[in-house]
């Protein structure tokens, strides 16, 4: 869909990813990192816009030449499992435009923004008889067509947080307020196209549209540098096929071991096909195993935490299906590519990375890491075997319900007892597995990671828990023993980075929503780059990878400064919600 855009004075630019910016040429490396008056200036004229949509046409609206822009800009259909169409014809980008393309330095980038007006491709358009919704209306659901202030800059943080981090993401280059709180928000990846535009082909059985689009992507992929598949390779599709299959099953492994819900399902659309994490509006980071955590969107819920894997590994086999299609020119039933060869390599790329995610929390360095995938496999699943028994024990008050969805909550943090483990075995001077007497008491053992809404009688002491206990200490010991290496050298090595990557603050989603609401509660009092600072100072700190971890500097607490207010307000939600969801 082509739409026409004029401008949307009286914009306020609160948020700007220099880095990215960077990355982009947008900025000169050398750049001193100032949202000045006149970068100010350019990303508004750039960025904040909004389209003359059908409604606008149909009441004959007149704007004024000066703030109509000449170019036409798109809105992509796809697949969405919110509409009653399951075969993308009413679906796609109900608030967004594609701003166009950046290349830099042999790397291309996709732009687009949210919150630029209603579309006719929204949910909520469809419940009109004409489908034309007015810009600002949101009386038939997901049809306004704006943006919250509040999700923009809270996507904008998550996302970065979480690409310094190595977790494939989309990322966000500005966020633009307004005095009615709504907001645009540009983001940018590499490559935005989502699963969902390539299978609403598929549904339509469009064998054309299908092959193009792949090769589309294919091509992308492939000039970024991120693919090595020649163009005039008769396999082509197949070596795409895998690339999808290793992209998603890590991606699921990082979600399931990180604690992070995304809500993924059979259309492909809250993810990117690159197999990258996009649209933070539901996206949210657990202190522990909330596996029974289910979003809620109106009148449906989200999939739950462990079965984000399945439908990452669904997402594979409709690539198989879509591959298979594009092949022979026959569109195949989906049940006969259960048995898919990549559905294996999906599995293998997920057991892979879940093995590396579950060392990394422990503390051990890479090499280290790859020394034990290769010679401790057993001693790894033992291990994550020991550990699913307290991740998976919940609190006897049973489900409660959430403002956005229900939950049942863990009794225990693993990240606290993976955090104190070490330095109290290092106090003991253990120096084998055997060792019992010098493992961490049951009683102990389960107060240092019991949540603190855990009752007297989830935390009882069994006979059964005190086997447990010892039984997962010995096989965290196992592992440090597979090593060969002196038990001290290498617990030290695993406390001091173990305390970083388990750091008692990592960010959640609840404490998320409350800094936001603490950054808006001060935008209009604190200085542009007094924000900028203390969310860029914000980000630093939840860079939770040691040597590059930069907690917020004590100084900067001290000072009688809004900014300085800001940051002491940050802490504060991190404390109180570091144990939520």
């Amino acid at each position: 869909m082509d739409y026409r855009v004029r401008y949307r004075p009286h914009g306020r630019v609160l948020f700007f990813n220099f880095p990215l910016a960077k990355e982009m040429g947008l900025v000169k490396n050398e750049a001193l990192e100032v949202l000045d008056k006149e970068l100010e200036t350019a990303i508004l004229e750039t960025f904040s816009l909004q389209i003359i949509n059908e409604y606008d046409l149909q009441q004959n609206n007149k704007f004024p030449s000066s703030l109509v822009r000449p170019n036409v800009y798109m809105a992509t259909r796809y697949l969405q499992t919110q509409h009653t169409n399951k075969q993308g014809k009413t679906s796609g980008d109900g608030r967004s435009i594609w701003n166009g393309c950046l290349r830099n330095e042999g790397m291309t980038f996709d732009i687009s923004s949210r919150g630029t007006g209603a579309t006719i491709l929204s949910p909520g358009a469809q419940e009109v008889d004409d489908g034309v919704v007015k810009t600002g209306d949101d009386t038939h659901g997901y049809a306004s067509g704006l943006a919250e202030l509040d999700e923009m800059l809270g996507s904008a943080v998550m996302s970065e947080i979480f690409y310094r981090q190595g977790i494939p993401t989309e990322r966000c280059l500005a966020v633009i307020g307004f005095s009615d709180g709504t907001a645009i928000g540009v983001r940018s990846a590499p490559n935005l196209i989502r699963p969902a535009h390539v299978f609403r082909y598929l549904k339509q059985g469009r064998h054309c549209e299908v092959k193009a689009s792949v090769d589309y992507f294919i091509d992308r992929e492939v000039e970024n540098g991120t693919w090595k598949i020649s163009k005039s390779n008769g396999s082509r599709y197949d070596h795409a096929l895998d690339y999808f299959a290793r992209s998603y099953g890590k991606l699921a492994a990082v979600l399931e071991e990180e604690y992070i819900f995304n809500w993924l399902a059979w259309d492909g659309d809250n993810i990117l096909a690159s197999g990258a994490i996009l649209d933070y509006g539901s996206i949210r980071q657990f202190a522990a195993k909330h596996d029974k955590y289910r979003f809620k969107d109106v009148d449906r819920y989200s999939a739950s935490l462990l079965e984000q894997r399945r439908w990452a590994r669904t997402l594979v086999q409709v690539f198989a299906q879509a591959v298979a299609f594009i092949k022979s020119g026959t569109k195949e039933n989906l049940k006969n590519f259960k048995d898919a060869e990549c559905l294996k390599v999906f599995d293998d790329a997920f057991d892979a990375e879940r093995a590396f995610r579950i060392l990394w929390r422990i503390g051990f360095e890479p090499d280290q890491i790859e020394q034990l995938r290769v010679r401790a496999k057993d001693e790894i699943r033992d291990f994550h075997k020991a550990l699913d028994y307290f991740e998976d024990l919940k609190i006897s008050k049973g489900v409660e319900k959430l403002p956005d969805g229900l939950t049942h909550k863990p009794i225990f943090l693993i990240r606290s007892l993976l955090r104190t483990l070490p330095a109290y075995l290092m106090a003991q001077a253990i120096q084998s597995a055997d060792e019992e007497d010098a493992y961490m008491p049951p009683e102990v053992f389960c107060r240092v990671m019991a949540a603190s809404y855990a009752r007297k009688k989830d935390l009882e002491v069994t006979p059964a828990r005190v086997s447990h206990v010892k039984n997962l200490q010995r096989c965290y010991l196992k592992l440090i023993a597979a090593l060969d290496r002196p038990f001290d050298e290498v617990l030290k090595i695993v406390q001091e980075r173990s305390a970083i990557i388990n750091h008692r603050h990592r960010i959640t989603g609840d404490a998320m929503v409350f800094i936001i609401e603490e950054c808006l509660a001060m935008k209009d009092r604190i200085k542009v780059k007094g924000l900028q600072e203390a969310l860029d100072a914000f980000i630093d700190s939840q860079v939770l990878i040691p040597g590059k971890w930069q907690p917020v500097p004590a100084e900067q607490l001290k000072e009688n400064t809004l900014k300085s207010q800001l940051l002491i307000k940050i802490q504060e939600n991190l404390e109180h919600f570091k144990e939520s969801i």
